[in-house]
């Protein structure tokens, strides 16, 4: 599976736990860099925003990171940070 793939499914899946509306679409590449893994392997560290929303009309902004193929961090901007 790709990463974008990987990070729609996530932010996909972090949006219905909390109960909005993800916007399909809306996920975009933002950083792309290196970074080590827990075992001092190089990997290649993503970040993504996406959008949502809570009542249909209005759009919110969220961020998700990966490291490797790996989803380390989701953030709604009205919840706090889910870190994996």
């Amino acid at each position: 599976m790709r990463c974008k793939d990987l990070a729609i499914a996530a932010a996909r899946r972090e949006c219905k736990i909390c109960d909005v509306q993800f916007l399909d679409h809306t996920v975009q590449l933002v950083r792309l860099s290196m970074s080590r893994d827990r075992e001092n392997r190089w990997r290649i560290w993503r970040e993504y925003r996406f959008e949502y929303s809570e009542d249909g009309q209005e759009r919110l902004s969220g961020q998700l990171s990966m490291l490797g193929q790996q989803v380390i961090r989701v953030a709604l901007e009205t919840f706090n940070p889910v870190i994996h």
